[in-house]
């Protein structure tokens, strides 16, 4: 999971210790939550009663689904979101959890829709805007992200809708000027220590990695790393880390957070069984070998980028890659997802040739 999806959610986010546990079969890997989001008639009655009790739980919820093992919480929160919505609530922070589900889910488009129920009462509402520019980067909407960002101007302080500008004005182009006008700018301002800090290094490592500077990305990255390190940010680490050849620093951080965690998240197995493969064992490439048969079993176009680089990079299969990366690439069209597009299709092209010399 990318920064694209959290990094706008700017609550106080909360780490849990849990006991450390080997990886072992029976161990709780993942929670595949049904299809029915109906809440039962608890949820339903606690709505009506407690509204402002419950948006706390569901904020609560996201604050920690963000984080490693819990991602399963994101399901929870669309059930109890669900009796709001299906009444069509006039609350804005409703609509605004509501579009944060949405994002996490890859319903880009529910999600735009949500907050534009936030635009209707509050049209500066700078949280909504900042979450609206970032699913249209995330889109490849470049002109539609920047407008959000404008908006911004004068209704939110003047690092928070610089960032934003800058961001989405990298991705039409000069993103050495842009990338440079932040650093003179952070210079001036320092990095905040609020939630505004980890969304911030996360930009600049972005925006360093698509500059080819793997080390800036990591270093930008290092001076915010946490015990509450989102999944998100844990995987830009690792993902620059890898770009590096640097195993076992992947292996070294990478692997006590999600041993550790309440469930793994198959994106960070991802990560380590790609280190791994340039070290000794087999354990986390036999474990996500099994997970992502299950993700194709069941079609799961939200992880679609995954299952792209498995097939890419652990077990070479040019067809599977790149009909996954197609699929990643019809809703995900960062910097990230083109090079996994170009790759799958090089890989493709390249088989498809040494088939006709043959």
């Amino acid at each position: 999971m990318k920064y694209s999806v959290v990094f706008c959610v700017f609550f106080t986010v909360c780490c849990i210790a849990q006991a450390g546990a080997p990886l072992s079969p029976d161990r709780v890997v993942a929670r595949w939550e049904p299809d029915d989001d109906r809440p039962d008639s608890a949820v339903e009655r606690h709505w009506k009663e407690q509204p402002r009790e419950m948006i706390s739980q569901v904020r609560e919820m996201l604050d920690r689904a963000a984080l490693p093992g819990y991602a399963h919480l994101y399901e929870q929160a669309q059930r109890h979101l669900s009796v709001p919505v299906r009444n069509n609530s006039e609350r804005i922070d409703v609509w605004l959890l509501w579009a944060d589900v949405q994002q996490h889910h890859h319903r880009f488009d529910s999600a735009l829709s949500a907050l534009d129920r936030v635009f209707e009462s509050d049209p500066v509402h700078v949280q909504g805007r900042l979450m609206a520019a970032r699913i249209h980067l995330v889109k490849g909407a470049y002109k539609e992200a920047r407008n959000h960002c404008i908006r911004l101007v004068g209704n939110a302080d003047l690092l928070t809708a610089s960032v934003c500008a800058h961001e989405a004005a990298s991705y039409q182009g000069a993103i050495l000027d842009n990338y440079q006008g932040l650093l003179a700018l952070l210079e001036r301002e320092s990095l905040p220590g609020d939630a505004r800090g980890p969304w911030i290094r996360q930009t600049m490592a972005d925006m360093a990695t698509r500059l080819g500077r793997p080390q800036e990305a990591i270093d930008w990255l290092d001076g915010g790393m946490s015990d509450a390190a989102s999944v998100s940010y844990l995987l830009q680490w690792a993902d620059a880390q890898l770009v590096l050849s640097h195993p076992e620093k992947v292996m070294e951080r990478i692997e006590p957070v999600v041993t550790s965690a309440p469930a793994i998240d198959d994106s960070l197995a991802l990560r380590l069984a790609l280190a791994e493969q340039s070290l000794v064992g087999e354990e986390w490439q036999a474990y996500v070998k099994a997970r992502m048969a299950l993700r194709v079993q069941r079609r799961d176009v939200e992880h679609a980028s995954d299952v792209a680089r498995y097939y890419l990079q652990l077990d070479p299969d040019p067809e599977k890659a790149l009909h996954w990366a197609k699929l990643n690439w019809q809703s995900a069209r960062e910097h990230s997802d083109r090079k996994l597009l170009l790759k799958a299709r090089k890989m493709a092209a390249k088989t498809s040739k040494s088939g006709e010399e043959q």
